[in-house]
């Protein structure tokens, strides 16, 4: 009843334009209050966006700063690391190994095929009734010598000499000496030699050219894991951390990045920098030597982008070890 009441009262008491107007006022009203709020929620959203971007650019300049700074202090002990100096003492310890294995491979063969050496001499000598001074002297030097000593080298080329100068029996001395002759230009050419070099090995001349060599700076290699880690363990998006550890790599001349590489895949100390090379987000590394492209590149023709494939030490083993840590499919 109070409800029908005040109904017929409040449609009595005022005309329809009148409540049209105070329905306008009422709906302005609220119109109004939404805008308002609309208004303060809008410029929060501002706010909040201008605070983000703010905070986003003082996080870029923070680490601008702290890896720049980084790198300066990087570029203060780089003189203490002769690059070239240390490649050459590697590719030497290298070169010394590689000797070894070959003295070892003829050494072996040479006392294999010794005693037949002598008998070919000793047939040549008996079916010639000829020449026995120079093929006693070879024969003997044979005998007594190792692979190593030339006399035996000495004394055939005295035979040879003889027998061409008689202008007999040339060609059954040929003959008769074709196996020793062999292994001679064998020796000389390394025609069968073939030079095995293991990770053992390498590791093994990568570890003396740096622990021996005064020119190796432990300080260079302690700087330039410091500003690949503030990198690689920021917040930054892959993307960005590719670029930064550009910058980073715009600084090393072909023959420090060859030496950073060897350090990290055959140096003991330098097993943390390949850590953070292997890194993985969202299953792609940083890229630090290349990537797949450049890789495929390769394949085409095209060298290596940082240094010169030419320039590896261990080259199809520092090949191997490059794919892996490109993580080539």
């Amino acid at each position: 009843m109070d409800i029908l009441f005040l109904a017929q009262n409040f449609t009595s008491e005022f005309s329809d334009s009148e409540l049209l107007s105070f329905a306008g006022d009422i709906l302005s009203g609220l119109i109004g209050l939404l805008g308002a709020g609309l208004g303060v929620y809008g410029a929060y959203w501002v706010m909040q966006k201008q605070l983000k971007a703010e905070n986003e650019q003082y996080r870029k300049d923070r680490i601008d700063n702290t890896f720049f700074n980084l790198l300066g202090l990087f570029q203060n002990v780089r003189d203490e690391l002769d690059s070239s100096n240390l490649l050459v003492a590697i590719n030497s310890y290298n070169s010394t190994e590689e000797e070894n294995q070959k003295d070892k491979y003829y050494k072996a063969l040479f006392e294999s095929k010794k005693s037949d050496f002598i008998k070919d001499i000793e047939k040549f000598k008996v079916e010639t009734q000829q020449f026995d001074e120079k093929s006693n002297s070879l024969i003997n030097a044979l005998e007594k010598s190792s692979c190593s000593s030339d006399v035996y080298i000495r004394k055939f080329n005295n035979l040879e000499t003889e027998v061409e100068s008689e202008n007999t029996h040339i060609v059954f001395f040929n003959e008769c000496t074709k196996d020793l002759i062999d292994f001679i230009n064998d020796k000389k050419y390394r025609l069968t030699f073939e030079y095995e070099v293991n990770e053992e090995i390498i590791k093994e001349c990568v570890e003396n050219g740096f622990s021996n060599n005064k020119y190796y700076s432990g300080n260079y290699f302690r700087a330039l894991y410091r500003c690949l880690k503030y990198i690689i363990d920021s917040d930054l998006k892959m993307e960005d951390k590719k670029f930064y550890s550009g910058v980073l790599r715009g600084v090393l001349s072909s023959k420090e990045m060859l030496l950073v590489f060897y350090n990290c895949m055959y140096f003991e100390k330098g097993e943390k920098f390949k850590e953070l090379l292997e890194r993985e987000e969202n299953g792609k590394r940083i890229d630090f030597f290349g990537d797949k492209e450049d890789l495929k590149n390769l394949d085409k023709g095209n060298d290596l982008p940082f240094f010169s494939k030419k320039d590896l030490l261990f080259s199809k083993k520092d090949m191997q070890k490059l794919k892996e840590l490109i993580k080539e499919d």
